[in-house]
């Protein structure tokens, strides 16, 4: 049963104004672009899975080319074997950073194998963020790139890593509501 929510007069008519600019039908379709488009600002993801809106495996995308990773979210992860808990794509790059750093590389060595910017100094402005347990910074990526530089560095290093995800149901989406899946460093044993 869908839950019933009441909408005062003002507020109704705004939500019809807002579907004309959203190309919407619907006061459901209206509300659940609005909501995806806010989440998506916020750069938060729904815990709670929608059943009507995940495909079959058999719907699965499988891609040798990286598609256009704009408006996704990563159903589940995995790095060299261990699945990463929550993860999304900037945790994904920093497990495969800390794999990389597993094989012996110290924080100068690290931040000069790295494609994106990073810094062995403490930062915390222009989008940089210091990890304690990699002893660097590094500055923040949008999942085109965080894909590409785990892509990268998992080949270069051979360290296994894969990722389902799936595209947010917004028009801008290469596959709107479609899953995808990814993998690098399956050279590794």
């Amino acid at each position: 049963m869908m839950p019933v929510v009441r909408l005062n007069d003002a507020t109704f008519a705004d939500l019809k104004t807002l579907a004309t600019w959203l190309g919407t039908d619907t006061p459901s379709q209206t509300i659940d672009a609005i909501v995806a488009q806010t989440m998506n600002k916020l750069d938060l993801e729904r815990d709670v899975e929608d059943s009507a809106a995940v495909p079959g495996a058999a719907d699965v995308l499988q891609f040798k080319a990286t598609p256009g990773l704009a408006f996704t979210r990563i159903l589940s992860a995995s790095v060299e074997g261990q699945p990463l808990p929550k993860a999304n794509w900037a945790s994904l790059l920093l497990s495969v950073i800390a794999a990389v750093k597993k094989k012996g590389l110290n924080a100068e060595e690290l931040v000069k194998v790295l494609d994106v910017p990073a810094s062995r100094s403490k930062l915390d402005t222009q989008g940089y963020t210091f990890h304690q347990n990699l002893g660097i910074s590094i500055q923040g990526q949008s999942a085109q790139d965080a894909w590409k530089e785990a892509e990268r560095l998992a080949n270069k290093f051979h360290v296994p890593v894969e990722v389902s995800f799936q595209w947010r149901d917004n028009p801008k989406a290469q596959h709107p509501g479609r899953e995808g899946s990814l993998r690098a460093g399956q050279g590794a044993v």
